[in-house]
Parts: C-alpha cells; sequence; structure tokens
C-alpha cells in the first residue's frame, strides 16, 4: 500500500492562481465598460452595432471563466480533503495492521491466550479497506467567436471617430496584457498540478483553450477597431464610409470577391468585369482611400481596373512610402560608417525617387490633371504619371523614356509628356491624356555616366519593358471597350527599343507609333509592319556620334544601333516608317521650328526632342492627333565632318 500522488503544495498554488485570475477577470468590467463606451462615441451604423455587440459577447464570457475558475478551485479544495482522507486512511489502516499483526504473533506464541476475554472497551475495529475515490476535475469553458463584419445593407454606411477607436483599442490592450500575466501563471500552476497530483482524475480542462480564445477575440476587437480608425483616418479623419468598404478595411481577411479579383493570371478584361461587380464610382473616392493599404497597392498597379481608382489608391500609398523611406534614411544615418553607406545610399535613392514622383503629381501652372496610375514595390519603384483622365480620354499617348531613366527623374520626364500634351492642343482633342510612363527598369547610359553597364547594347531590359508596356496598354483596352479611344506611343531612345518588343506582342494595337532619337529597333522585327501599329513615324536628328567637337545633334542614338541585336534604323527606307524632320525648319506659317541639338528630350536651350517650339515636337503633335498632313518631312542629312574623316581613314587603308 503506497502513497497517493498528490501535492498540495502545487494545489494550494493553482487555487491561489485561479482565484487570482478570477479576481482579475471580474475586476475588469468596469475599465472595460469604459473603454467600449469611449469607442462608440461618435460611432454610428451598421459597424456600430458590430461593435457593441462584440463588447457584449466579452462582457457575458469574461464573467464566465471567472466563475469556471472559481469553481475549478473549489474542486481543487475538495481534492485536496479528499486526498487528505485518503492518506488519514492509508495511514490508520497500516496502523490497524501493524497492531494486528502484533496480536497474530502473540497468539501464536501463547494460544491460550487466545480464549482469554478482550478487556472492556479494547476493540479494535479494523479501518475501511475500501480507497476513496479520485475525484474528477472539470473546467470547461469556450469563448464565443465575435462577428465583425456585416449584418449590414452593403449600401448603408457607418460613421466613427478614428481617436476614440484607437483609444479604446490602447485600453483593451492594456486590460488584455493585465490579464494574461494572471493567466501565465495560472497556466504554470495548472501544470504543475497537472504533473504532481496524479491520483486525481482530469474529466475536463477546456478552461485553457478557451482562456486563450478569449484574450484573442479580445485582441482581435482591438486590431479591428485599429482597423477601422486606419480606414477613416486614410479617408480623411471623420465622415462616414460605405460598409461595404468597410467589410474590406475591417476585415482580418480580404472578402471573397476582392481575392477573386487579385488572384494572379486574371487577363485585364476579366479584372474589368469584376471591378464593375465590386460598383465603385468616382463618388467612391474616400471609400476607396479607405482600403487597407495592401489592398490599396495592388488595385493601383492592377490593369482593368478604372485609372481614377488606381489613382487614387496609388497616391495613399505613395503619402505613406514616402513618410516610411525618410524614417528609413534618418535611421541609417548612424550606419554608414559601418557599411560604408549601401544600405543609406539605396534608401536615399528610394527616397528621392519617391518625392520626385510626388512632386509630378503637382499639376499647378500645368494644363491637365494628373492621376499617378502606377506605383510598384520596387525599390525605388516603377511609376506612370497620366496628365488628362484616362477614363474619358479620346486620345491616349505613352511616352516611352530611354536609356538612363529613372524615378529619381520622374519630374523632368513628366514635363517631357505635358510638353506633348500642350503640343497636341493644336489641332488635337480638348479631352485627351499622355502618359508619362517610366515602366520598365532601363539601362544605364554607358561610361559617361561612370557605369560600365553596356545593357543598352542588349535587348533585356527592352523586352521586359516590353511586356510592361503591353500589359499596359491591353490594360486601356479592357477598361475604354465599349469607347476606345485613339493610341499611340511616343518612345525616345531606347525605349524605342522598348515599345517596339511590346508592339510585338499578340492582342496589342496602337493607331501610331512614332520613334525619337532611336536607339535601334529590334534585329528579329525588320519592318514597320512587324509592329502592331496602324502608322509608325520616325524622327531623328543629325547623327553626331558621342565624340569631342563642335558639331551639334544627336550623339547617342546611332551609337545604340550599333548593337548586333537592335540595329535597325527607323528613318531607313527598308525599314518602312514614315520618316519626319528634327533637323530645324521654317513651316507652312514661316516660323521657325528650332532644331534638335542633342540626344535628350530637353536642353537648357531648348534643343531636345520634346522641347517646345522643336521641329520634333511639333510634328510628334500632329502624329498622335491625327495630323499627318501637317507633318514636316524628314530630310537626310550628310555625313558630318567626323563621319567624313572615318570614311577618308578608310579609303586610305584601302
Amino acid at each position: 500500500m503506497g502513497d497517493i500522488q498528490y501535492d498540495e503544495a502545487s494545489a494550494d498554488a493553482l487555487v491561489r492562481a485561479a482565484s487570482a485570475a478570477a479576481e482579475q477577470l471580474r475586476g475588469q468590467g468596469a475599465g472595460r465598460r469604459a473603454a467600449v463606451e469611449h469607442g462608440t462615441d461618435d460611432f454610428d451604423g451598421a459597424y456600430a452595432k458590430r461593435f457593441e455587440e462584440s463588447a457584449q459577447i466579452e462582457a457575458a464570457d469574461r464573467p464566465k471563466l471567472a466563475s469556471v475558475l472559481d469553481d475549478l478551485g473549489d474542486q481543487v479544495n475538495d481534492a485536496t480533503a479528499a486526498a487528505k482522507r485518503e492518506r488519514k486512511r492509508q495511514e490508520d489502516l497500516a496502523a490497524w495492521q501493524v497492531r494486528q499483526d502484533e496480536r497474530d504473533r502473540k497468539a501464536a506464541e501463547s494460544p491460550t491466550t487466545f480464549f482469554e476475554p478482550p478487556p472492556a472497551l479494547s476493540f479494535d475495529f479494523k479501518p475501511s479497506e475500501t480507497p476513496i475515490a479520485p475525484p474528477s476535475i472539470s473546467a470547461a469553458f469556450s469563448a464565443r467567436v465575435r462577428t465583425r463584419t456585416g449584418g449590414g445593407t452593403p449600401s448603408g454606411k457607418s460613421s466613427a471617430n478614428p481617436d476614440n477607436l484607437r483609444s479604446f483599442a490602447t485600453d483593451y490592450r492594456a486590460l488584455d496584457r493585465a490579464t494574461a500575466e494572471k493567466q501565465t501563471t495560472l497556466l504554470n500552476a495548472w501544470n504543475g498540478f497537472t504533473g504532481s497530483c496524479g491520483w486525481v482524475r482530469i474529466s475536463s480542462a477546456t478552461f485553457s483553450i478557451g482562456f486563450d480564445r478569449l484574450l484573442e477575440e479580445n485582441g482581435e476587437d482591438a486590431a479591428w477597431a485599429d482597423r477601422i480608425a486606419d480606414a477613416f483616418e486614410r479617408a480623411g479623419g471623420h465622415g462616414s464610409l460605405s460598409n461595404a468598404t468597410l467589410d474590406v478595411s475591417a476585415a482580418a481577411e480580404l472578402p471573397p470577391a476582392m481575392q477573386q479579383m487579385f488572384a494572379p493570371g486574371l487577363t485585364p478584361a476579366e479584372v474589368a468585369a469584376l471591378w464593375a461587380k465590386l460598383g465603385y464610382t468616382t463618388a467612391d473616392a474616400a471609400n476607396l482611400k479607405s482600403l487597407p493599404l495592401p489592398v490599396l497597392s495592388k488595385l493601383g498597379n492592377l490593369e482593368g481596373v478604372d485609372y481614377w481608382a488606381r489613382s487614387t489608391a496609388n497616391r495613399v500609398v505613395l503619402k505613406t512610402r514616402i513618410a516610411e523611406a525618410a524614417d528609413e534614411v534618418e535611421a541609417l544615418k548612424s550606419t554608414i560608417a559601418y557599411d560604408n553607406g549601401a544600405a543609406w545610399s539605396r534608401a536615399s535613392t528610394n527616397l528621392d525617387a519617391l518625392r520626385n514622383i510626388d512632386d509630378s503629381l503637382d499639376k499647378h501652372k500645368h494644363n491637365g490633371d494628373r492621376y499617378l496610375i502606377t506605383l510598384t514595390e520596387d525599390v525605388p519603384p516603377l511609376a506612370a504619371v497620366s496628365i488628362g483622365d484616362l477614363d474619358t480620354a479620346k486620345d491616349v499617348t505613352w511616352a516611352v523614356p530611354g536609356m538612363g531613366s529613372s524615378t529619381t527623374g520622374m519630374l523632368p520626364w513628366t514635363t517631357a509628356a505635358q510638353n506633348i500634351y500642350d503640343q497636341q492642343a493644336d489641332g488635337g482633342p480638348d479631352d485627351r491624356a499622355v502618359i508619362a510612363w517610366m515602366g520598365y527598369k532601363a539601362p544605364p547610359v554607358p561610361v559617361m555616366s561612370g557605369s560600365l553597364d553596356f545593357g543598352v547594347l542588349t535587348n533585356g531590359d527592352a523586352e521586359t519593358g516590353g511586356d510592361n508596356l503591353a500589359a499596359s496598354i491591353r490594360g486601356l483596352d479592357a477598361v475604354r471597350s465599349s469607347d476606345m479611344p485613339v493610341t499611340n506611343v511616343v518612345a525616345h531612345s531606347y525605349g524605342s527599343t522598348t515599345a517596339a518588343f511590346g508592339l510585338a506582342q499578340p492582342g496589342v494595337h496602337v493607331d501610331t507609333f512614332s520613334t525619337i532619337g532611336s536607339a535601334g529597333i529590334p534585329d528579329s522585327l525588320p519592318e514597320a509592319d512587324d509592329l502592331h501599329a496602324t502608322h509608325v513615324y520616325a524622327g531623328q536628328a543629325r547623327n553626331v556620334w558621342a565624340v569631342p567637337g563642335d558639331e551639334k545633334g544627336d550623339q547617342w542614338a546611332g551609337s545604340g544601333r550599333l548593337s548586333p541585336v537592335h540595329s535597325i534604323d527607323p528613318t531607313s527606307p527598308d525599314f518602312g516608317a514614315t520618316p519626319f524632320g528634327a533637323d530645324g525648319v521654317t513651316d507652312a506659317d514661316g516660323d521657325e521650328l528650332k532644331g534638335v541639338k542633342d540626344h535628350g528630350v530637353s536642353t537648357p536651350d531648348g534643343e531636345g526632342y520634346l522641347d517646345p517650339g522643336t521641329e520634333s515636337l511639333t510634328n510628334i503633335g500632329f502624329a498622335t492627333t491625327g495630323q499627318a498632313d501637317r507633318m514636316t518631312a524628314y530630310v537626310p542629312k550628310g555625313l558630318t565632318d567626323f563621319e567624313q574623316s572615318m570614311l577618308d581613314e578608310m579609303m586610305k587603308a584601302h
């Protein structure tokens, strides 16, 4: 007969822990009520009802758990008493057995004593041999799941004060932290009890899982309140938001309709159909801003979504990313000495790009509203700014930049696109749009920029960029399928190589494709008819090569066409495009149009391909607005002094 496994110290510790946790739970009633009342201030609509319902469930579940813990303590106390009784029974039985053994020994030694009558009142009754049954401990509790979204009319609205909701979340988390401390002590005590008190039986112990779930639900209430506060703050603070929007903003997971739209592999047309089902209009801009940042980031770059919505989403994301990037740059300043500034330089470049994109959106002193229709998650990001409304424009032009371009130069490229937009006013429609499309990673300018990267002579970046451009064109097709505008692509330098790859893809077509200072059309596309454009135009200033000298003209385009894979000059007769003038001319009205004196799109002297008053920009304006009859003709130029000298040397050698 052995001792039972029951450690009274562990049992007492569990009773104390259960009592403390129960007291903590009950004692939080006033604090939680105050937090909820603060949160409900200025909170109206279906979501306010969800908030109150969750609070009511918590207010009922919490004391229920406290009662379970009280009962657990009582059961353990009863078990301790039963264990004491069982130990006493075992001890008494063991002592009686000793006495009985002694009596049996004496009887064996003197048999006659067996017949002696026992003394009065000396009967030694045998204690019970039936063990006290081990008690069964039961502590069952299940916290209810709280419904936080839905329940209201989708077209209905809810209003809230984000500051009040944040205060609720802060107070709730503080109360949960205090409770979690008691919970930890309780669970440690429970583990100690079950490990050292194996004599008792455990029939149910779901209070532990239920306690966890209660705190998880409380934590989700706080997170939910923060998500609603975030939504209202992104939308501008106070006011009201549609319940349908809050179903997305407040949910821990995206609703099925949104998940379906973000599914990989959808065509822009399929996205457009799903987007239409969501029912957002321009009147819902505030609601759209309130969506979670990860949703806005995806939405802003999803081909097939209305452009007003993409721009609304991207502007919210841009503002957030600028703040985050500025914080990162500041935080990295102290580490420059340790990592040679590489991380800081990368972060600083990213911040410069984001700020440059932001600057490019300022329509002050410019014609045409501006929309941020692309903002990728790259570091630095790719971007596209539309001057004019792509959802309504009757004429749309993509402006594709060349080598050395990136979003750190988004402002000057948007200025170049603005020049196209302004030039199109001469005979073009009032409702038009020009996209400053910085939608691919362009190769650097070799050597001159300090880089030994000669990617400009390869097709790698152009093929990737061509895929992106093709996707953008398909996106417009999907959004504007019922009233397609005239579409144009204007591509500069290596951008013409990129655009050519895009325009060769199946299902892609534009009305016009114009190259300026082309670095070469891919050799795999030897004729203009290989490109899916109704009309192909090409402008080229005089080639002067990138060598020292007094001659002015395009010093880089000819070098780009030395590439072994994109060597085709789009102004050559064999290619079949319509070339136009870029070196300066007096037009039909007697006005002097300046000639291009540099490979760039803009120079301080106003002699770049897209500078106002140049023959090049004037012709681009006509080409992209259906006025080809007003374009000036291309006049082939003779050899430059450098080319003539090279030819003379070759003749001498032979």
